[in-house]
């Protein structure tokens, strides 16, 4: 039974909400009393309008009766406004490219409408209702992705959302493909009413960056799942090459408390739990393999990975507070009906997506190390001078010359590493002015936001594929245990570790001899990205 996200209640929107919403897994609802908030800010706006306008013919307000953008000084009559409103939302709809994703253009509407809940908008709850039954109806506006700058905000991604409010545009049908609206209704007849724009509100429909937000808020949560799973195989890495997990300990790093740092050491050492080298010194670590450190992609995964989970924490913050935020323009910023005053209708930045942009970018600079430091621990398994006793390809000492194994997922992990390292432009600090110069310095906060995204996708494969060599690995220790001299004696392995061994092989079967990899890869890929391999330990990552 879905739950119901209620927005203008007073509670803020969590990255857990925002996910229930875009995979449909949640209702959406309006506050009755946000509702009467925002019907009597409205029309204490248009008495207001129509009183200037009375006095003073000649009133201009930006956006409710003028263009918009360079147009700003035109002025537009009282009977024009209607269609002002359609015109604006129609010639803005100028994405090029495949559809955004569902999930994507679900989470766009959500926080459109939590924006508009605010009251500060001038529109009729009307406006905010025609979103909800479309979220409530599963009504998928089709979007195609690309073509916004994030400042005035998302207008073109946002406007394709809002021709679907009138009855225009296209939305995607059950295969997924976009078919005008009018012809989706009167096939589907869903529980959605298209309205008529009236006053400033296709202006309020389509200036925000809830578009860059949705791409990024739902990066960040991926990212948070996958930071877990980071560590997780940290802690599988130390155990396979039979290193310490002393590095990890508290104390350790109490003496450089970096906070990100701290957490990956605790989840990584409490991982370790009954593994026999959880904390092992110089001496116990020497007798068991004549080494003393173990290289950095095991001994400063911590220091790491710990940067990259106070990115992913910053961009939580950040996309958080943006997704409980008014970004119009204008917005009123009358906070009483008693005294409304009109000039308090203030033009302001809050549609640029700046902060946005900002740390989008830091979740791809996470995603950046985190596939790198994974891609280095899968090259040391397969390699027989490094991986202690693995044997080639960590295939073990009596392989067959006729079989692979896993020899060519180390390439993919290379492969998917370098893509993620080129989604990595800074797209933010390559400003294009726009508007005849009017919007001289925009956010291009969507188009980080999407490479995040994709971003977290790949990295979920690397990870997912490192896991894999992990279970195959351990596998070839247990198996060849006394039989070979190169092999390293047994040891016992961690609890947690071993559930989550058991999770990783039953999603991706252990490699007997020699098979098509890409589908199990991409099945245990699913499975780490939406948290059940590190569900498996039993852990509590919260703890910390």
């Amino acid at each position: 039974m879905s739950s119901t996200i209620t927005l203008g209640a007073g509670a803020e929107l969590s990255l857990a909400d925002i996910e229930a919403v875009a995979y449909g897994r949640a209702k959406v609802a309006l506050a009755p009393a946000a509702r009467e908030r925002v019907g009597a800010f409205r029309a204490r706006a248009e008495e207001a309008l129509e009183r200037e306008l009375a006095r003073n013919p000649g009133k201009r307000v930006y956006g409710l009766n003028t263009g918009f953008g360079s147009n700003f000084r035109l002025y537009v009559s009282p009977s024009e406004l209607k269609q002002l409103q359609e015109n604006l939302i129609l010639s803005h709809c100028t994405g090029m490219g495949p559809p955004a994703p569902a999930p994507v253009v679900r989470a766009t509407m959500l926080m459109r409408a939590a924006s508009l809940a605010q009251g500060h908008s001038i529109v009729r709850p009307a406006v905010i209702e025609a979103l909800i039954a479309m979220l409530n109806a599963n009504v998928i506006p089709a979007v195609p992705r690309y073509g916004t700058v994030s400042a005035s905000g998302d207008l073109a991604p946002l406007s394709h959302i809002a021709a679907v409010v009138i009855g225009k545009g296209r939305v995607l049908n059950q295969r997924g493909e976009p078919v005008p609206t009018a012809d989706y209704l009167a096939e589907a007849k869903p529980a959605f009413t298209p309205i008529t724009l009236e006053l400033k509100e296709g202006l309020a429909l389509n200036n925000g960056c809830q578009y860059s937000n949705a791409w990024g808020a739902l990066a960040t949560a991926m990212m948070r799942r996958l930071v877990e799973a980071a560590a997780l195989n940290a802690a599988l890495g130390v155990q396979v090459m039979r290193g310490t997990g002393r590095p990890y300990r508290a104390d350790l790093h109490a003496l450089r408390p970096h906070p990100g740092s701290q957490t990956i050491a605790a989840w990584v050492f409490d991982l370790l739990e009954g593994y026999e080298l959880q904390d092992a010194g110089v001496d116990a670590k020497f007798a068991y393999d004549e080494k003393i450190q173990d290289p950095y992609n095991l001994r400063c995964a911590a220091q790491v990975l710990g940067p990259c989970l106070d990115l992913i924490a910053r961009a939580e913050k950040t996309l958080l507070i943006e997704a409980q935020a008014v970004t119009d323009n204008p917005i009123d910023l009358n906070q009483s009906l008693d005294g409304y005053d009109l000039d308090l209708i203030t033009s302001g930045g809050h549609f640029h997506g700046m902060p946005l942009a900002v740390d989008c970018y830091g979740l791809l600079q996470a995603a950046g190390v985190m596939a790198s430091l994974s891609n280095l621990r899968c090259a040391r398994i397969v390699d027989p001078t490094r991986n202690k006793g693995l044997g080639p390809q960590a295939r073990g000492h009596d392989a067959k010359a006729t079989e692979s194994g896993l020899m060519l997922t180390e390439y993919t992990t290379a492969g998917l590493c370098n893509h993620i390292w080129g989604l990595a432009m800074p797209s933010h600090m390559l400003s294009l002015p726009t508007d005849s110069g009017q919007e001289d310095h925009v956010s291009m906060a969507a188009n980080v936001g999407m490479r995040a995204y994709e971003a977290a996708e790949r990295l979920a494969d690397i990870l997912a594929i490192e896991m894999a060599f992990a279970a195959q690995a351990e596998h070839v220790r247990g198996a060849e245990a006394g039989k070979h001299a190169e092999a390293l004696k047994p040891a016992a392995l961690g609890k947690r570790t071993g559930a989550a061994l058991d999770a990783i092989n039953k999603a991706f079967p252990r490699v007997v001899s020699d098979r098509e990899l890409s589908w199990d890869m991409m099945s245990l890929a699913e499975k780490v990205m939406s948290g059940e391999i590190v569900q498996a330990t039993g852990y509590s990552f919260t703890r910390h």
